[in-house]
């Protein structure tokens, strides 16, 4: 077995690089968990609202509401809604009004993005509707 200099030294070098990696590696990890589990327990203090217009009971009135009182995350002015019904429209200011075309029991989903600096997540609150 021939065993250069070089070789050696690369021996030698291979624990620090591993070590370097690893913390790297860690930290990096650990900041995305954190963040995760930061826009999940954000996501909790989100909710929808939706209130059956007085006059025409097939006209209801939806509003996406954040309960953050820290402002860690910036929610985001467009929401995405899916009525349960087939359609589907994007707000701009959390407010958003649907007329359905029968009587029926529909799942709203109100699809949202949390921001924070650079990062972002991005998830769906629910609410059911019944339209007599």
């Amino acid at each position: 077995m021939h065993v250069t200099l070089n070789s050696l030294k690369m021996k030698k070098f291979i624990p620090v690089i591993l070590i370097v990696s690893f913390l790297f590696v860690e930290s990096g990890c650990k900041k995305a968990i954190d963040d995760a589990l930061d826009c999940s327990l954000e996501s909790i203090l989100l909710s929808v609202d939706a209130q059956i217009d007085s006059t025409n009971q097939k006209l209801v009135h939806f509003e996406f509401i954040n309960n953050d009182t820290e402002g860690k995350f910036t929610l985001d002015s467009e929401i995405k809604w899916d009525f349960g019904d087939g359609k589907t429209e994007t707000s701009t200011n959390h407010k958003i009004d649907h007329t359905y075309a029968g009587p029926g029991d529909y799942d709203v989903k109100a699809t949202y993005t949390l921001r924070k600096g650079k990062d972002s997540c991005t998830g769906p609150k629910e609410i059911p509707v019944s339209i007599h």
